[in-house]
């Protein structure tokens, strides 16, 4: 077999695992909209806290919509916390996934976030 045959096919390949996870993505993303329906005020908050603490430091000014998937991810799972301290490990957990465990970092750099998403979400 040729070899450009079988880079071509190598190719093709990527090109459907490509197509196929940018399906699920867009279907992922339309679920989470789903959910929110009715909360995207306190989603673009919570976005905009965290493009202005910026944990992992992606923040270069003009991209302020980096943080919105993990804004609309923490909303979805706002319920579960009871406290500040299940919110900082839900804000935590939200960062490893989307990120992660070696570029979120420790848990301790999300406690401020935490804080003020629990301020923000019990002043409305």
């Amino acid at each position: 077999m040729p070899r450009w045959f079988t880079h071509r096919r190598r190719t093709d390949q990527v090109d459907q695992d490509w197509a196929g996870k940018a399906a699920e993505i867009a279907s992922a993303q339309r679920a989470r909209q789903a959910a929110l329906t009715g909360q995207e005020s306190f989603v673009a908050e919570v976005e905009s806290l965290l493009f202005r603490l910026d944990p992992i430091g992606i923040n270069f000014g003009e991209n302020t919509d980096e943080y919105r998937a993990e804004a609309e991810t923490i909303t979805i799972r706002l319920p579960e916390a009871h406290d500040e301290r299940d919110l900082a490990r839900i804000v935590y957990e939200e960062f490893v996934r989307w990120f992660s465990a070696s570029v979120a970092g420790g848990p301790e750099r999300y406690v401020t976030a935490a804080h003020e998403i629990w301020n923000l979400r019990n002043s409305g």
